[in-house]
């Protein structure tokens, strides 16, 4: 009786079985300008993109001891970062260790 009652609905459209859309990433964008990490700190979820821009005058890393590293970044290049690991990341730029900033990743 269950498994006709189950068809019934199926095919009413009433029940399916689909499982639930994945939510699509979302693009955050982190500017570096004026000796800074714009903002200081970011929240993002697992998948989302991350891009660090150089607006600045002279060459910056984005580099997280555990977690990722830019490289080199001249004025006007920018960088991508896909978030896979939970965590908060505490970033700073290699050339300038003053500049310190934390991307939250949740």
């Amino acid at each position: 009786m269950k498994h006709i009652l189950l068809s019934i609905l199926i095919a009413a459209g009433v029940f399916t079985m689909a499982a639930p859309a994945a939510e699509s990433s979302k693009t955050h964008t982190i500017l570096i300008k004026g000796f800074q990490f714009q903002p200081e700190r970011l929240e993002v979820a697992v998948g989302d993109i991350v891009i660090w821009k150089n607006e600045d005058i002279v060459p910056h890393t984005a580099t997280a001891k555990k977690g990722f590293d830019s490289k080199n970044l001249d004025r006007g290049q920018s960088w991508k970062y896909v978030a896979k690991q939970m965590g908060a990341f505490n970033y700073i730029c290699t050339f300038h260790p003053s500049m310190k900033a934390v991307l939250v990743v949740k």
